[in-house]
């Protein structure tokens, strides 16, 4: 199945309201998941960067209407995409706050796990340890103790798909915060 380009995902984000703060998360997002997913294809990982760069540019297209309407952007956004006619694409948006379990459990790596851990990486604009990322997310979100518990539990399962991700590109995730770091400063 053919996956929207770039150019379509930025229509669509803008279709649907999304901010510019929003939408340059969102390419931030893509830009981190096809930087490892390249990697991952080194090393002989089955990936499909179209699905992959789709997935990434598209995981929050309805962040913006979930904060004024309510709701659980990623499912949300899941239907939205896959009434599209983009059944792959929903279903790495559908995951890319909460992973599917059995994707943790076989050890495959796929574009819903990369980018799930591109978007634990990205704080805003800024790529950052995931320590970093929950600590933001904890003081943002857990507004109770069933919120960050499950959040904790979120810091917990990207812990394991950083260790997974890593292991088969063989470098340090820190050395993710440098990369990034010198392209957004031109270096």
């Amino acid at each position: 199945m053919k996956a929207p380009d770039p150019k379509t995902c930025i229509r669509l984000l803008r279709q649907t309201s999304t901010p510019v703060h929003i939408m340059r998360h969102c390419v931030k997002v893509a830009a981190v998941s096809t930087w490892l997913g390249n990697r991952l294809l080194e090393q002989g990982s089955d990936l499909n960067m179209d699905r992959l760069m789709a997935g990434a540019i598209l995981h929050d297209v309805s962040k913006y209407q979930s904060i004024v309407s309510g709701g659980d952007h990623a499912l949300m956004g899941a239907r939205f995409v896959e009434g599209l006619g983009y059944p792959e694409i929903a279903k790495i948006i559908k995951h890319h706050v909460y992973l599917d379990k059995d994707t943790l459990r076989d050890g495959n790596i796929n574009e819903e796990m990369v980018v799930n851990y591109a978007d634990k990486r990205v704080k805003h604009v800024d790529v950052v340890s995931l320590e970093e990322r929950f600590k933001d997310l904890q003081a943002r979100y857990g507004t109770s103790k069933e919120r960050r518990e499950r959040i904790n539990g979120l810091f917990i399962q990207s812990k394991e798909m950083e260790r997974l991700i890593f292991s088969r590109i063989d470098m340090n995730p820190e050395e993710l915060n440098k990369i990034f770091r010198r392209k957004s400063h031109g270096k």
